[in-house]
């Protein structure tokens, strides 16, 4: 089975009060305190949709187990029988959760900056799962669309979003909706912190 949590849906969010500081070295370098997320880049909607691809997969097998999280013991049962296939495997959710890999890749190939991604429970940083994510006005406007129509929450923080759901499978579902809006994402003007992403990232890396 998949995990399901208990929480109240609530749309809690002020589109004058979102982050509008964010420059190509804040969000390259991490913006909040959770230091660990390690930014997704700019990411196209092939690399998207592969990832979807995956993951919808393992949420399929998952759904049919019987323990009570599937995604674990389906996770754990490829880790033992070849490290290697795991390890491409968990290359393609960019070290990401599963169930919220798939939609923090989607809202960076948005151009959104994500900056946070748990899919929740015992032994996890976060309650239930999460992603954050720094949107501007007009794709916030189409984001909280698409989450109301997939079950998925938002709340909001010191400018900043928290994207949640009772189950991964709600995530998985926005991630699909945000790939099949992607024209809708790709008229949008680019964020600023757009330009020279890349180029951070690389002097980052180079360190």
């Amino acid at each position: 089975m998949i995990p399901d949590f208990s929480v109240d849906i609530r749309y809690d969010y002020e589109l004058a009060r979102l982050r509008t500081d964010l420059t190509a070295e804040k969000v390259a370098s991490g913006f909040v305190e959770h230091q660990e997320y390690e930014c997704l880049g700019l990411p196209g909607w092939q690399e998207v949709a592969e990832c979807l691809a995956a993951e919808a997969e393992i949420l399929e097998q998952a759904a049919r187990s019987r323990a009570p999280d599937g995604i674990e013991e389906i996770l754990e049962a490829v880790h033992e029988e070849d490290d290697v296939e795991f390890a491409e495997l968990m290359s393609v959710f960019r070290g990401n959760d599963v169930g919220v890999a798939g939609v923090s890749l989607a809202l960076s190939a948005a151009r959104t900056a994500t900056f946070y991604s748990c899919s929740g429970g015992e032994d996890h940083r976060a309650e239930y799962p999460m992603v954050g994510v720094v949107p501007d006005s007009e794709r916030a406007l189409l984001i909280a669309k698409l989450a109301r129509s997939t079950g998925c929450g938002i709340g909001q923080q010191s400018g900043r979003w928290y994207v949640y759901a009772r189950s991964v499978t709600a995530l998985h579902a926005l991630a699909q909706s945000v790939l099949e809006h992607r024209e809708a994402f790709d008229a949008l003007p680019q964020p600023e912190w757009v330009d020279g992403l890349e180029e951070e990232l690389e002097r980052i890396n180079d360190w």
